[in-house]
């Protein structure tokens, strides 16, 4: 009897044993675990958001153009004669009102000469008439008509005067002489089309660009520009707008466009082919995220919107230019929205979610 009671107890105590040991404590761990699990489960998740802004962009359009002098002139023989002297050539920089050259005219210079005498016996002549004491003496007519040939021959000799200075060639403007079509001694004649000198002004040189139809409401007086020749890799030379045609040219939908450029230590040469950029800001600012907001599905790129309610909305976007660690965004976002950074795999359409600690990134 007794050793039937040992082989009763023993295999209970042994079945109480794994129970204690073994079975409680896995149902206490899975209790533990489902309670975690409901705890995730009813957790609102937290996430990173920035607030959708845009950004103050712009561009460069680069267009070609070809620089040359602020002013250039042809001097032209003014009198008739022959070529006395020359005192500049090619290359020679010279001041407003200097010197060029002298033109020898001696049919010019014995006209004055027989003018001014007849001008000193008009003089005398009407002098005698007017010393005249005797009341009567002398007829008004006579005096008006002595008086008239004075006027008379002064205006000749002026106009002769006028004429001679003609013989001396000056520079109009400061600048540098880039062609000479004479020589000591050639005949002169004012009706030639062929000028003596060539003067242009290279302190100051000048662009003229064709801005295509699409960019002429970017161009504006004053705007600044920057200027670059191949020849000169290592130099930027900023310019300015100083006019425009205001009118687009019919055969090619482009405005012409001046460009002024400082060029008083002599880097630029006229003549040269340069590129002239001009910076244009677009009528819209743009719309900028960076590329860690976005959401790459089948359908195409999306980005996580928290709106005031704070609930999870995908909204699909169109993607502009790629700046590798940002992206444009041209539609989809209009402004001030917030989306999140970093979207999690488990965040779902409509999800309740909270900001992190750092709230608002802006």
């Amino acid at each position: 009897m007794k050793q039937k009671y040992w082989l009763w107890i023993v295999p209970t105590g042994l079945m109480l044993l794994f129970v204690f040991l073994g079975i409680l404590p896995r149902l206490a761990i899975h209790k533990e675990l489902q309670a975690a699990v409901e705890a995730e489960e009813n957790r609102i998740p937290q996430v990173n958001v920035i607030t959708v802004t845009r950004i103050e962009d712009s561009t460069y359009l680069s267009l070609p153009g070809q620089i040359q002098p602020y002013r250039e002139t042809g001097l032209f023989a003014r009198t008739d004669g022959y070529l006395k002297s020359r005192l500049v050539d090619i290359g020679s920089e010279v001041r407003a009102g200097q010197l060029l050259a002298t033109i020898d005219a001696p049919e010019l210079d014995q006209e004055l000469m027989r003018a001014k005498a007849e001008q000193k016996l008009a003089e005398s002549n009407l002098e005698r008439s007017r010393s005249v004491a005797l009341v009567g003496a002398v007829a008004q007519q006579d005096l008006d008509s002595r008086n008239a040939t004075y006027e008379i021959n002064t205006a000749i000799v002026r106009r002769l005067e006028a004429l001679q200075k003609l013989q001396e060639i000056r520079a109009p403007f400061a600048g540098v002489i880039t062609t000479r079509n004479v020589e000591i001694g050639a005949m002169m004649n004012t009706g030639t089309s062929l000028p003596l000198f060539t003067l242009a002004q290279t302190d100051t040189l000048r662009v003229l660009i064709d801005v295509p139809q699409s960019y002429y409401r970017s161009i504006h007086i004053g705007q600044p520009v920057h200027v670059t020749v191949p020849e000169l890799p290592d130099q930027v030379f900023n310019g300015t707008v100083i006019r425009t045609s205001g009118v687009l040219r019919p055969e090619s939908r482009t405005l012409l466009t001046e460009v002024v450029i400082p060029n008083l230590a002599r880097d630029l040469m006229s003549g040269l082919y340069g590129q002239v950029s001009f910076r244009i800001k677009p009528s819209t600012a743009p719309i900028v995220i960076p590329a860690n907001t976005l959401v790459i599905k089948p359908e195409g790129p999306q980005v996580a919107v928290v709106g005031p309610d704070q609930l999870i909305r995908y909204r699909p976007i169109e993607i502009g230019k790629d700046y590798g660690t940002a992206v444009e965004v041209i539609r989809g976002l209009v402004g001030d929205e917030k989306i999140v950074t970093n979207p999690a795999d488990y965040l779902q359409e409509g999800q309740l979610v909270q900001f992190a600690a750092a709230l608002v990134k802006k």
